[in-house]
């Protein structure tokens, strides 16, 4: 068996020679030189003849059983006899271990390069410093340089935003999807910014975006050739929206879907989060009609400006509706069950509690044992029926017909017998998503058509942006090529965002964004 030096176990592969090893204040402090060929002058390349001088150098290396590494390294520096060379003398370099005015050795550098990239600056170095490696947060930032951008964009090419602040300022990621690695990382979404960076970058044959117009209107004026390819992704999200829209306008057929053997629905009683929304409602409406914008609105009411956006836009109607809807409780669909069990003899609460849990009752057992204590007391409130929620419905309706439980399509069932508008709206969007997940782009147009002349308005609107887009939407439905790929990386993007970006610079953020990938 091949016995090892110390110098081939520390410096494997190095022209070293080790002096002495030493251990101070818990490091490990190896005295060495270097042995190999001084080399030639870093300006001339002239081979060195003459010393001038000899001094230590300390570097850095990486930690060895749990003892930061430091190299005293005896370093010679030579005369440059070229009459015309600037440079006087010059420091030899050991091969693989330093680099000119670096304290840390190749190595090193590459792990504290490798902690920038994950982790940043302050949570890098707090890492480093457990490691037992020299790595203060100015180096560690100072590793993180971006990669230079290919003068040419890849012949797939993926665009999306992301927010470096949610509803206020945004940026672009460009996304090699084929190779599925980042490109480049964009300060702003305006059409003339990507705009530019498409005409300085040609190439690119088929770029997959979703339906912002910004995008559409740069990749049309810097690369009209290129084939544009919808996101079916938003697609699924926009013919979502537009389903329960549609039954959110009909919820009179809704609560004639309720099961049989209910009381009829109650008139909903005036609780506080009902009139604080006829409040805000009155106040955000009468704001709106001075003029003022939405983010004013919003601070002079304290609210959010997506939440003032949601009181102009929306009729009173359609927001207490959707309050009600929240305002079931686990146990309403139960109510009627227990008030049949008790005056039929059954008082114990841990009884009913059992009978509804085999009833598919998700609550806890304080739940109906309060419930209980009213009905004792002459306060209960009555069963009243239970109207399907709009969101349900959507979920089942864009859900694969085979992915829903039998109570699931019962209930459906119920839901289009109730409401006609409600079953077109089913059937249209059934329709749409088997033409997505079937890749049947060339029957697009016939959809199209028939949803603006006999679907319901929500469907009808969803059909005529789309007609808008229609040659994006039509290779989105048909190629293989999504924007899937560049999710994920706006994903990942927004966990870089949220360790370092409140703190750091968009430059600092695009060099880890393209160095992680």
């Amino acid at each position: 068996m091949e016995t090892k030096t110390l110098r081939d176990v520390l410096f494997p592969g190095l022209d070293l020679a080790v002096r002495q090893v030493t251990v101070v204040n818990d490091d490990l402090m190896v005295d060495a030189n270097g042995c190999g060929p001084p080399g030639g002058c870093p300006a001339c390349q002239h081979p060195a003849a003459r010393v001038h001088s000899r001094y230590w150098r300390h570097i850095a290396g990486l930690p060895v059983g749990g003892r930061r590494l430091i190299v005293r390294l005896r370093v010679r520096r030579f005369f440059c006899d070229q009459p015309r060379c600037p440079r006087r003398t010059f420091v030899e370099q050991v091969v693989g271990l330093t680099e000119p005015r670096r304290r840390s050795s190749m190595a090193a550098r590459s792990a504290m390069r490798s902690v920038a990239v994950e982790l940043g600056g302050r949570p890098g170095a707090r890492l480093c410093a457990k490691l037992r490696l020299y790595g203060r947060r100015a180096s560690l930032l100072g590793e993180l340089t971006a990669p230079s951008v290919p003068a040419r964009a890849p012949r797939v090419l993926g665009i999306d935003e992301f927010a470096f602040r949610k509803g206020r300022t945004y940026g672009t990621v460009l996304v090699d999807v084929e190779s599925s690695r980042p490109v480049d990382v964009l300060p702003d979404r305006e059409t003339s910014t990507v705009t530019a960076w498409l005409q300085e970058h040609p190439g690119a044959e088929i770029i997959c975006r979703d339906r912002l117009m910004a995008f559409t209107k740069a990749i049309r004026q810097a690369a009209p050739d290129a084939l544009e390819v919808a996101d079916r992704w938003h697609l699924l999200q926009n013919l979502s929206t537009a389903v329960e829209k549609t039954c959110r306008r009909h919820r009179g057929c809704l609560r004639q879907s309720a099961g049989p053997g209910t009381s009829p629905p109650l008139a909903a009683p005036e609780t506080p989060l009902l009139g604080r929304i006829r409040q805000r409602h009155a106040e955000v409406n009468e704001l709106a009609a001075t003029g003022l914008p939405l983010s004013a609105i919003g601070r002079l009411l304290r609210l959010d400006r997506k939440t003032v956006r949601r009181y102009r836009n929306k009729d009173l109607e359609d927001l207490l509706a959707s309050a009600q809807d929240r305002g079931h409780g686990v146990l309403d669909p139960y109510m009627e069950h227990i008030q049949q069990r008790f005056h039929a003899g059954c008082t114990s609460p841990m009884r009913l509690y059992r009978e509804v849990l085999d009833l598919g009752y998700t609550g806890g057992y304080h739940v109906v044992h309060r419930y209980v204590v009213t009905i004792r007391k002459g306060i209960a409130a009555p069963a009243r029926s239970i109207t399907t929620r709009p969101r349900d419905i959507t979920s089942w309706i864009m859900r694969p017909e085979e992915s829903l439980s039998t109570s699931d399509m019962a209930r459906l069932d119920a839901v289009r017998s109730a409401c006609p508008e409600i079953a077109l709206a089913c059937d249209l969007a059934r329709e749409f998503t088997d033409m997505l997940r079937q890749r049947r782009g060339h029957l697009l147009r016939d959809w199209i058509q028939k949803a603006e002349l006999g679907g319901p308005d929500t469907i009808g609107i969803f059909a005529a942006s789309i007609r808008q887009d229609l040659h994006a939407v039509t290779a989105g439905l048909t190629l293989p090529y999504s924007s899937g790929i560049i999710e994920g990386h706006v994903n990942r993007i927004k966990t870089i965002k949220r360790q370092m970006y409140g703190r750091a610079s968009f430059a600092l953020l695009r060099a880890r964004i393209l160095l992680q990938a």
